[in-house]
């Protein structure tokens, strides 16, 4: 299984879109963490790869990431990552 920001230079055929989120609570005291998002990508990653095998994918090209932080109240803080891109079959 493949993650890709681009296109593939090869025959496929598409088998759809898969999207995944992940968040962190950054409570008051973790506030130089806001650009912590490394683990949030493994994870959406992870789970990016995991709906693409289930809908019968050799990969997922064009994937496209938007980061976030959202502030609920004064404190906690959400780091909140959402991926998604489009899951591919190779032509036999």
């Amino acid at each position: 299984m493949f993650l890709t920001t681009g296109d593939v230079n090869r025959s496929y055929a598409i088998k759809g879109i898969v999207n995944a989120t992940a968040k962190i609570v950054l409570e008051a005291d973790e506030i130089d963490r806001v650009d912590d998002f490394d683990t949030l990508y493994d994870r959406v990653q992870a789970e990016l790869a995991e709906r693409a095998i289930n809908k019968g994918g050799d990969g997922i090209i064009n994937v496209h990431f938007e980061p976030q932080t959202v502030r609920v109240t004064i404190a906690p803080r959400f780091l909140v990552l959402h991926g998604y891109g489009t899951v591919i079959e190779f032509s036999k």
